[in-house]
C-alpha cells in the first residue's frame, strides 16, 4: 500500500537450497529486470527528493523503504553514499517515533509515516550494529501499539491517518501489527522472542476467526464486507510467509497457500498482475482491469518470502511476472507510475500519478533478489 501497512521488510539471511535446479533463479529475475532497477534509481538520487533525512512525495512509504533500500545496497556494493542517507532517515524515523510513542493516538493524522518509520527501526537491526537507540524507541512505540491493540481485542478497527483505515482497512492494520511483532523478532532476536512470536500467533488466529471466508478462501476488508480485495489478503499473506520463516509452523504455509488460491479471482485474464480496486472509484476507472503499483508490491513482498522460506519456485516465477508488469505498463523515464487505468498507466488528469516510496520499495525488492547471490 503506499503507505500503512507497509508489510514485512524482507530479511536478508536468505536460505540456501541445496540440491534444488529451479527453473528460475532470483539471479535471473534481477537481470531480466536489471534496466528498470537502474533507471528507477538514477530518477530517486535526485537530491531534491531526499531532505532533511525525508523522502519526498511518498505517501508515508518512503520512510520505510528508503533506508531499507539504501542498507541493503550498502551492503551489496559498499556505497558510503547510500549509508549516509540511511543513516538520516534512520535518524528523522526515531525521533519521530520517540515523539509520538508516549502519546500515539494524539498523532493519528500522520499514521501512515510513523508507521513506517518504526519499521525501519526495526529493520535496521538486520543491518547495523550500533542500534540501541532505535530499539529503544521502537519498543517504546510497541508498548503504546499492544495496548491499542489489546483494547481493539487484536482487531484494529480504528480510524486515523489520512487515509490507510479507510483505504486500506482494518484487516490490512491488523496485519501491520502482526508484522511489527515479526520485524522485532527478526530484526532484534533477544529475550523477548517467544513473547513477540505469541502475540503475532494470537493476532493472526484473530484475523482467521474473524474475517476468514473459508469458501472463497479470502481475508475480508472488514467484517461483513464481502468484496474480493487484494491489499487485506496480501497484507496478511506477507505476515503469514514471515511467520513461517521465523517458526516453520506449518499451519502459516497452509493460510498462505488458501489465500493465494483465494486472490486468484483478481487476476487479470492477461496474467501479469492483479485488479486492487481499494482506488478504483477515487481514481475514476470506467472497467474492473485497474490496479496499483503498490498492490503488486506487497504481493512480492508475501511471494518473496514464501520463495526464500522453502525454495518452491512458482513463487520467484509470478514475482518475475509481476515485476515485467510494472516495467512494460507502468515505468515511464524512470518512474515506476502509481497505477493502471482503463488501459493506460496513470496520467493528467488522475488524482495521483506517482509515488516515490512504492519506487524504492521496488528497488529494495529487486535488490533483495540480488543479495540473494551474496549470501
Amino acid at each position: 500500500m503506499s503507505s500503512l501497512i507497509r508489510m514485512l521488510p524482507l530479511a536478508l539471511m536468505l536460505p540456501i537450497f541445496i540440491g534444488c535446479s529451479p527453473s528460475l533463479t532470483p539471479q535471473e529475475v534481477f537481470e531480466t529486470h536489471q534496466d528498470m532497477f537502474e533507471a528507477v534509481e538514477d530518477y530517486i538520487n535526485n537530491p531534491a527528493l531526499f531532505v532533511d533525512g525525508d523522502w519526498q512525495a511518498h505517501w508515508g512509504d518512503g520512510q520505510l523503504f528508503g533506508p531499507s533500500f539504501d542498507l541493503a545496497n550498502h551492503r551489496h556494493t559498499g556505497s558510503q553514499a547510500s549509508l549516509d542517507r540511511a543513516l538520516l532517515a534512520l535518524e528523522a524515523n526515531r525521533a519521530r517515533v520517540a515523539e509520538a510513542a508516549p502519546a500515539l493516538l494524539d498523532y493519528s493524522d500522520n499514521l501512515e509515516t510513523i508507521s513506517m518509520s518504526l519499521l525501519s527501526l526495526l529493520e535496521a537491526g538486520n543491518y547495523l550494529e550500533d542500534t540501541a537507540a532505535y530499539l529503544e524507541a521502537s519498543d517504546q512505540m510497541i508498548v503504546s501499539l499492544e495496548s491499542l491493540t489489546t483494547l481493539s481485542n487484536d482487531y484494529l478497527d480504528i480510524a486515523g491517518g489520512e487515509f490507510a483505515a479507510d483505504t486500506y482497512g482494518p484487516t490490512a492494520m491488523t496485519a501491520f501489527v502482526t508484522s511489527v511483532h515479526l520485524e522485532r523478532v527478526d530484526g532484534y532476536p533477544d529475550e523477548t522472542r517467544e513473547h513477540h512470536l505469541e502475540r503475532a500467533d494470537a493476532i493472526l488466529n484473530r484475523l482467521q476467526d474473524k474475517v476468514w471466508d473459508a469458501e472463497r478462501e479470502i481475508y475480508l476488508f472488514a467484517p461483513g464486507d464481502e468484496r474480493v480485495m487484494l491489499y487485506p489478503n496480501v497484507t496478511v499473506m506477507g505476515a503469514l510467509s514471515r511467520a513461517y520463516q521465523l517458526t516453520g509452523n506449518p499451519t502459516y504455509k497452509e493460510r498462505f497457500e488458501a489465500t493465494y488460491r483465494g486472490i486468484q479471482a483478481l487476476k487479470d485474464e492477461d496474467g501479469d498482475h492483479y485488479h486492487s480496486p481499494y482506488s478504483k472509484e477515487s481514481m475514476g476507472a470506467t472497467d474492473d482491469d485497474y490496479t496499483t503499483h503498490s498492490s503488486q508490491n506487497y504481493l512480492m513482498i508475501a511471494l518473496i518470502g514464501m520463495y526464500q522460506a522453502t525454495g518452491e519456485t512458482k513463487y520467484l516465477e509470478e514475482v518475475n511476472t509481476l515485476l515485467g508488469f510494472l516495467k512494460d505498463r507502468l515505468l515511464v523515464d524512470g518512474q515506476i507510475l502509481h497505477h493502471w487505468i482503463d488501459g493506460r498507466a496513470a496520467g493528467e488528469p488522475d488524482p495521483y500519478i506517482y509515488c516515490l516510496g512504492c519506487n524504492v520499495q521496488t528497488l529494495y525488492l529487486l535488490l533483495v533478489l540480488q543479495l540473494t547471490l551474496d549470501a
